[in-house]
């Protein structure tokens, strides 16, 4: 049956096979379709299977190419015991949860904000329903560095406008002053994910009855009271999918912070995935870098299930 665990279907197939319930040719159909999985899941294995288990082995290893590329060694959970007692640690935890959690939830509330507006009566709807895309078709790559053109101190285009309308006098470091570091960050952070919460959010809003919507009226509902009592309560679940699967996709990016700062200046703005790279690429400490890459895999793997849980109930 669809959506069955193979290991059930064959089961199955098997009963039937001892009871004569199946004939030849069928049997041979069934595990001809087993049969060309094969290539599929060999193909897995070499591109997940195989980085996974070297990861988790070069995690209990020390492992340092500045001391020699044979210098591997089994060391159980000595890098483990390394990360967990940096000095910086705190830092990078800290920097982690802002930015982990400023990346989930400005991108929901500002497509929250966007989708209840475009769910009106609008001239030029499909217009302005498909400019607010336009972000998210960008290549995370390209918006990075273009914000990063325009945060420059220097050259940047938002310096030359404040100037101009005589806001500041001297130039802003947005990417260098620790007053404006993490909120420069996470205005990219929004600009490149809100577009993609915002159509989810507006096809939840889309699917509320109207009958609903026009009764809650018809009992006095201001515009507020209709949002707070009817509409949130009915995109709840979309709400609470958003902001699990945001949390995984934050937690494991690496592109925007590092095109954008290379986690500077200093570590005023690196989190556990640029730390990653780091300490594996340019303090070729392979065994640490793998041990963080695990540490980082487990907290993604419990918000993880919890999506799946929560994926599960929403289809019950």
């Amino acid at each position: 049956m669809p959506g069955q665990p193979t290991s059930i279907n064959l089961h199955r197939i098997l009963t039937l096979q001892r009871w004569g319930l199946i004939s030849r040719r069928q049997r041979s159909e069934i595990f001809l379709g087993y049969a060309l999985l094969i290539p599929s899941f060999l193909f897995l294995g070499l591109v997940i299977g195989y980085p996974l288990a070297r990861s988790v082995q070069l995690s209990l290893n020390r492992f340092k190419l500045t001391e020699g590329v044979d210098s591997e060694r089994f060391c159980g959970l000595c890098n483990f015991q390394n990360l967990f007692h940096d000095p910086f640690l705190e830092v990078y935890l800290k920097n982690q949860a802002i930015w982990v959690l400023g990346a989930t939830f400005l991108p929901i509330l500002f497509a929250l904000v966007l989708a209840l507006l475009m769910d009106r009566e609008l001239r030029l709807k499909w217009l302005w329903r498909s400019v607010v895309l336009i972000p998210w078709m960008m290549p995370i790559a390209t918006t990075a560095l273009s914000w990063r053109w325009i945060y420059d101190r220097q050259w940047g285009l938002l310096n030359y406008y404040l100037r101009s309308l005589h806001l500041i006098s001297d130039n802003v470091g947005f990417l260098t002053d620790k007053l404006w570091l993490w909120p420069s960050i996470l205005l990219v952070a929004m600009w490149m994910w809100f577009p993609y919460n915002y159509v989810a959010i507006l096809a939840a809003l889309q699917s509320i009855p109207k009958e609903m919507r026009e009764a809650a009226r018809v009992d006095g509902c201001n515009p507020l009271m209709e949002i707070i009592y009817i509409t949130l309560p009915s995109i709840r679940q979309v709400l609470m999918l958003l902001i699990v699967l945001g949390l995984i996709w934050s937690m494991n990016d690496f592109t925007t912070i590092f095109l954008l700062t290379e986690g500077g200046p200093g570590i005023d703005s690196t989190t556990l995935a640029p730390l990653v790279y780091k300490v594996s690429f340019r303090y070729y400490d392979l065994g640490k870098g793998a041990a963080i890459g695990m540490v980082l895999m487990l907290i993604s793997l419990v918000f993880g299930a919890v999506y799946l849980r929560m994926s599960k109930r929403g289809e019950t």
